[in-house]
This record gives structure tokens, sequence and C-alpha cells, in this order.
């Protein structure tokens, strides 16, 4: 159960929450992404509540570790599905495939892809809309050092832009390489963020070893 959870990012500014599995990592960006609805209290989003519909949502992205495109579908006819979805001009679609190194792949079915070009594409399908904030869900777990790497520089590339950055990883380099601060999230609670910088690996393995006995 996650308890008076309060995080605040900035413009241009990341945060990953830390967190042994099953520490309520993903369930609590989830909450942020509006994707699932808190059974007590609510979610604030941009100063407001979020709402149902949640308005809030046009202003952020969400990508998860497993893909929200559909398998049977090229790449264009998903992004073309989002675009519409968010009333976005499909012209949008070239724009950011092309920033992603995407277009010799917008004909080729989701199904087909590597797990770093699905990454990649579902980092288009959030990018589409240009929301203010993009929550990260695990992006680099079953990717290669290169894959992780491109989508390394990418998020960089997002972050320099003035989007806030959302992250949730069991990896202290993930989230030191991509991360202003960090918090800790343990049997329900969310630490005070630190500088990521900060973090100690072999302490914090140690308190993901102790969280799951």
């Amino acid at each position: 159960m996650l308890r008076g959870i309060d995080l605040r990012l900035a413009p241009g500014h990341s945060v990953a929450v830390l967190g042994a599995n099953g520490s309520g990592k993903s369930t609590l960006l989830r909450m942020a992404a509006t994707l699932l609805a808190p059974t007590r209290g609510e979610v604030r989003l941009f100063g407001a509540p979020a709402g149902r519909p949640p308005a809030s949502r046009r202003r952020l992205g969400f990508v998860s570790h497993e893909s929200l495109l559909y398998d049977h579908f090229t790449l264009h006819e998903n992004l073309t599905f989002f675009a519409g979805l968010y009333g976005v001009d499909r012209r949008s679609i070239e724009t950011v495939a092309a920033e992603m190194a995407l277009t010799p792949l917008l004909g080729r079915r989701i199904r087909l892809l590597s797990r770093g070009q699905r990454q990649l594409a579902d980092l288009a399908r959030a990018l589409l809309h240009d929301p203010e904030l993009l929550i990260l869900d695990e992006p680099f777990t079953g990717l290669d050092v290169d894959a992780a790497a491109g989508l390394e520089r990418l998020l960089r590339v997002q972050k320099s832009r003035g989007r806030a950055l959302l992250l949730a990883t069991h990896d202290v380099r993930e989230a030191q390489a991509l991360a202003d601060r960090a918090a800790v999230l343990q049997g329900g609670h969310l630490a005070e963020p630190v500088p990521a910088a900060a973090l100690d690996e072999a302490v914090l393995a140690a308190q993901f070893r102790e969280a799951r006995r």
C-alpha cells in the first residue's frame, strides 16, 4: 500500500524512484499516469486533481517496459491511432519518427520489431502530443547495451527541451545516468529525494535484499 506520496518535478528536471521488485514502483507510476485510480486519497498533477476523465493526461506521456502498442498493426498505424486520440496533426508522426530514427520501420508490424525498436516506438507514441511530463516505468528492461545507450541519449534530449522525467528503476546506475534526484520506495513510503549522484549502490542493494525477505 502506498501512503503519503509527494513528488515535485520542475520542467527539465528528472527524478528516479528506486525500489526492490514488488515495492510498488509500477503502481506509483501508473497512478501518476492516471492509468490506475487510488483506493484512497487522490492523485494531483500540475497543481490540480487529475479528474475524470483526466484532463492532465494530455500533459503527460507514459512509457512502460511492456509495450502499449498493438502487435498486429504497423508502427505507422499505431502512431496514427494514438495521434487521433490526442487530436494531433498526423504530420507529427513523421517528425517524431524521424527524431527516433524510426522512419524506415513505419511500415513494419510491431511484433516484428526488436526489443530496443519497440521501446523507441513506445517513446515515439508517448511524445506525439508534446507532453510536459514523461513517465518511464523500467524503460531499460531487456535492452542490450547499445539499445540502452541509444534510449538514454534520446531521453537526455527530451530533458534538455524542458520536459520533466519521472523514472522507475531498481538499477542505481540507470538512476545516476539520467536523474537529477532519486528517492527510494520501501514499505509503501517514498523517502525524501536526494541527489542521484549520492546514491550508494551497495547500501541500496542490501536494503532491497532485506525488503524481499
